[in-house]
Order: C-alpha cells, then sequence, then structure tokens
C-alpha cells in the first residue's frame, strides 16, 4: 500500500510537472518591434494566425524603449548590418530582419534551433551593462565639465552684462539678471546636450567612439595649451572675434532681469563654439549607456558645474567687485585659464584612450 502511494504521489508529481518542462522545451525566440511599424504588424498578424506564440518561446522588446534599441544596434553591428530594421528577431545567434524574410524563413529556421536565443542576446545586454557603468566616470564628467566652467570667453560674456545692467538699474536687478542669465545657459546647455546625444546614440556609433573622443579631447586640449602659450595665434579656443561685436550689443542692450533670461538663450549660441569641445566628449560617452535616467542626472550634474562660475562671478559683483577688475583678472589669467584646461582635457583623452586599450 505504501508503494502505491508513493508511485502515485511520484506521477502526480509528472504531471504537474510535465507541462513546465514542456514550457521550458520550447523552441525560443527573440523579437524586436514597434507598435507603429507596419512591417511589425505584418509578422504580428502572421504570428497570431500561425499561434506561434503559444507554440514558441517568443521574447517581445520594445523598440521604443531606449535599451533595447541600443541592443539591437550593438546585434546588427555585430553581424556585419550597415542600415539598422525592423522587425527583426534572433533564433539561436541569427538575424533576420524584415518582414517578407521572417514570415518566410522563420518556422525552418526556429524548428532546427537549439533555443539559445535568449542567451545570445543577454550575452549583448550583459556587455552594454558594463559599457553603461565603465562608459563615463565621474571624474571624467567633473574634469570636463570644469573645463568648460572656466573657460575665458564665458566669463567676458557674464562681466559685460553684470557691469551693464548695475550701470543701468544697480546692483539688485543686476544680481537677478546674472542669476536669470545663467539659468538661461544651464537650460540651453542642458537641451543642447539632450539634443545631441539621441542624434549620436540614433547614429549608432560603436563602442570604438572611446578611443574617438579621447583623440578629440588630446587634440581640445592640444589646442587650448597652444593659447597658453600663444595665445590669439593661427586659431583662438573663444568665441571667434567676428562674432564678439554682435555678441557685445545684445549684451549691453540688456537693462532688466528678463532682458537678461532673453539674452542667456541668445548667448549661448555665440558661446557654443568655444565650450562645445569638453560637452561633446561627455555626450560621446554618454552615448554609449542605455539608462536614460542617469543620463540625465550626469547632464545636468555637467552643466551645474558649468554655471557654477557664472553664479560666482554674479554674487561677486553685487556685493561691490567692479566689472572693470574682474576684467583685468581675466585678461591677466587667460594664459592660465586656457593652460589649466588643456591640461585637463589631455590627460582625460590619454585617460580613456589606454583605459579602453
Amino acid at each position: 500500500m505504501k508503494i502505491f502511494k508513493l508511485v502515485f504521489i511520484l506521477l502526480m508529481m509528472f504531471v504537474f510537472a510535465f507541462p513546465v518542462f514542456a514550457q521550458d522545451s520550447k523552441k525560443q525566440a527573440v523579437y524586436f518591434y514597434a507598435s507603429w511599424c507596419a512591417h511589425c504588424q505584418n509578422v504580428e498578424a502572421y504570428f497570431e494566425k500561425e499561434g506561434f506564440y503559444d507554440k514558441y518561446d517568443i521574447v517581445k522588446l520594445d523598440y521604443d524603449k531606449e535599451e533595447n534599441k541600443i541592443l539591437l544596434a550593438k546585434i546588427f553591428s555585430a553581424k556585419g548590418y550597415k542600415n539598422l530594421g525592423i522587425p527583426a528577431i534572433i533564433i539561436d545567434n541569427q538575424l533576420i530582419s524584415g518582414d517578407e524574410p521572417i514570415i518566410k524563413n522563420f518556422v525552418k529556421r526556429i524548428e532546427s534551433s537549439n533555443g539559445t536565443a535568449v542567451d545570445f542576446v543577454n550575452g549583448f545586454a550583459e556587455e552594454e551593462s558594463k559599457v553603461s557603468s565603465d562608459g563615463l566616470s565621474f571624474p571624467v564628467l567633473i574634469g570636463a565639465a570644469l573645463v568648460d566652467a572656466i573657460n575665458p570667453c564665458a566669463f567676458a560674456v557674464l562681466i559685460i552684462l553684470v557691469a551693464t545692467v548695475v550701470g543701468a538699474q544697480g546692483r539688485k536687478k543686476a544680481l537677478w539678471s546674472g542669476l536669470l542669465f545663467s539659468l538661461a545657459v544651464f537650460i540651453s546647455y542642458f537641451l543642447m546636450g539632450l539634443g545631441l546625444y539621441k542624434v549620436i546614440t540614433i547614429f549608432n556609433l560603436p563602442k570604438i567612439i572611446s578611443i574617438i573622443v579621447g583623440v578629440l579631447a588630446i587634440v581640445i586640449g592640444l589646442a587650448n595649451l597652444k593659447d597658453a602659450f600663444w595665445h590669439g595665434k593661427v586659431f583662438l579656443m573663444e568665441v571667434p572675434m567676428s562674432w564678439r561685436p554682435k555678441m557685445k550689443s545684445i549684451l549691453k542692450n540688456v537693462t532688466s532681469p528678463l532682458g537678461a533670461l532673453g539674452a542667456g538663450f541668445l548667448v549661448s549660441l555665440f558661446l557654443l563654439p568655444c565650450t562645445s569641445g569638453p560637452y561633446i566628449v561627455v555626450l560621446g560617452l554618454l552615448a554609449e549607456k542605455v539608462q536614460i535616467s542617469r543620463t540625465l542626472l550626469l547632464l545636468t550634474v555637467y552643466n551645474l558645474i558649468f554655471v557654477l562660475p557664472m553664479v560666482m562671478i554674479t554674487l561677486a559683483m553685487y556685493f561691490g567687485l567692479r566689472g572693470g577688475k574682474m576684467e583685468q583678472w581675466r585678461t591677466k589669467n587667460i594664459h592660465l585659464l586656457h593652460g589649466a584646461a588643456g591640461v585637463i582635457m589631455t590627460g582625460i583623452g590619454v585617460y580613456l584612450i589606454v583605459s579602453w586599450l
């Protein structure tokens, strides 16, 4: 009787466990799709009609999610595809792209598969996760932001602005003008950075970007070192001379805090040529990431550091430091500022290349 009970229990365990084993033994595929994609809808209709979602273990990944978009881009790149497209499906380590190829080859490919599609895709996801954590270190972010923050042309712009408002409206309005100007620059640079980040990720730049931005950082560093010793020779890592009269005209017409806010957005375009170098280096590294929330946080930190000297100059002039003395200090130390920027950017470039190699 005991033996009969034991056999019965084992039999029932087998009966209940069988569906689990059967489910685990299903052939698997990883399917990248988007709800707006007409070709994806064709594949979806085909899968539904044939009952493939019940018959096979098909893992669906929404292409509209940033991490899935970058993940598929890495797989396409590894497979030697130049153009990224959906729908795309992974069976074992094989990639099929386009609705017609998928519909034509799906059954044959999945029936002969070994069930390693998920492992294959997870391998790229783990590699991407490693890049996300190592792509941009905090010291690199701080260093690049400091280079932007000590840029001489950014100092010059704010000194002209605050001195103009002090003369026209007094220190209190000059304080608000400087703070609102700094806020406008922060918002402008944050949005421009976010836009460039999106563009870089769309174009699916490979991981070699670490070396590319490393070389770019060294070039920017050497250019600043050139200005530290031979300021203005051949070229200048500041606002182009031809742009300066127009920029000064905009700033000297500002007589209110609200005007300073508008001027901040406008002058950001003038500042871009002399401050974009370190920013592009950081954005290139951020483009290797998949966590958009962390990217937003790092962009916020970067731009807060970037505008911090502007806020400090505003406060200094509010408490009585004259614009003329501030401009004299800037002019006297312009070689030192370029030298510091050059050393930091060259160091960042060397670090990025060496750490990658």
